[in-house]
């Protein structure tokens, strides 16, 4: 689950301390990549580090630490549990249960979690954890709870606050949804997803102005990133299409296009607003770049047949529309 990709990295940075005494090889130097934020480098550098290196179990869990970050879970899964074979430790254990949810093994989650409690009965973030796992099999009371007791643990974390503002926000609680997200942004304004989240819950509040505010300000932290993401400004340019500024609504999935020129939902969403638009031209050549960006999505072959049926392409049209049909049949 992307939203606790920040919870990971926070935990995986600030809970483990350097050992810098081994200047000049390729550990130090993965770590200032590492550090930096440079993970291509450091994933590179760490990979080079064999058993039997003093640092090797560090090595294997900042590999971790990226694997996850770069969405690679099963990878990561396999770097914690390798670290626990030499060091037991609750941040670990917490760790390899995020691998193993994004991987929708939650009972496995919820043994890793139940194991970094027994290990540190106040360890906080294990209940965070715990709050996720309930979440994602619909136990909302024990979700609530567990959150709970991570924030009397430890009230100023800005993770918790989040994922317990995505449980209101999913149970179309959106009062508490707000405070939640709020207390969020008191305490980690840097948090980019914070604006997205509470801009959504503004406007199913009926406060568009308020949601419009909120958008801006978190567009402009993302622009203060090294490597923006494209989420908020989708999210903003969806705001804006529903808004009816039509020429606004593009602009800001261009923008989103033009930082994550990879991402198939990017242009997915700038080929559909493009189809608002009737600029059925366009529309397709985003579209077939959605679809070559991985997004072989029934969503996206009914974009294409609408947008080819429009262009008065019946063949290109009836293919779109097979495959849309074909993979609607094969919905789980």
């Amino acid at each position: 689950m992307r939203c606790a990709k920040a919870m990971l990295l926070t935990l995986a940075a600030s809970s483990f301390l350097l050992l810098a005494s081994f200047s000049g090889d390729d550990f130090e130097a993965a770590e200032r990549f590492f550090q930096g934020g440079e993970f291509r480098q450091a994933e590179a550098l760490y990979s080079r580090i064999k058993p039997g290196h003093p640092q090797y179990s560090q090595a294997v869990l900042r590999l971790g630490t990226i694997y996850y970050a770069t969405e690679r879970p099963a990878q990561a899964e396999r770097s914690f549990e390798e670290y626990l074979r030499f060091r037991e430790s609750p941040e670990a254990y917490c760790l390899l249960a995020g691998a193993q949810f994004n991987q929708k093994k939650f009972a496995q989650a919820y043994e890793s979690a139940k194991k970094a409690l027994r290990l540190e009965p106040r360890y906080a973030k294990a209940y965070t954890a715990l709050g996720m796992i309930y979440a994602a099999i619909g136990d909302w009371p024990d979700s609530q709870a567990a959150y709970q007791e991570s924030l009397r643990l430890k009230p100023d974390d800005p993770d918790t606050w989040f994922m317990l503002g995505r449980g209101y926000f999913l149970r179309d609680d959106f009062p508490h949804a707000q405070q939640a997200f709020e207390n969020v942004h008191r305490l980690s304004p840097e948090q980019v997803r914070t604006y997205e989240n509470l801009a959504l819950t503004l406007d199913l509040m009926n406060q568009p102005k308020a949601a419009d505010r909120t958008y801006l300000e978190g567009i402009r932290m993302n622009q203060l990133r090294k490597h923006p993401e494209p989420k908020i400004l989708i999210a903003y340019g969806k705001f804006l299409a529903k808004e009816d500024r039509a020429e606004d609504s593009l602009a800001q999935f261009r923008e989103a296009v033009r930082v994550a020129p990879l991402d198939s939902g990017a242009h997915y969403e700038m080929a559909s607003q493009l189809a608002r638009m009737k600029r059925w031209s366009e529309a397709a050549q985003e579209g077939e770049v959605a679809l070559r960006n991985g997004g072989a999505t029934e969503q996206i072959h009914y974009l294409l047949a609408r947008i080819y049926t429009a262009l008065g392409k019946a063949d290109a049209a009836s293919q779109h529309a097979r495959e849309a049909a074909r993979l609607a049949q094969n919905q789980p």
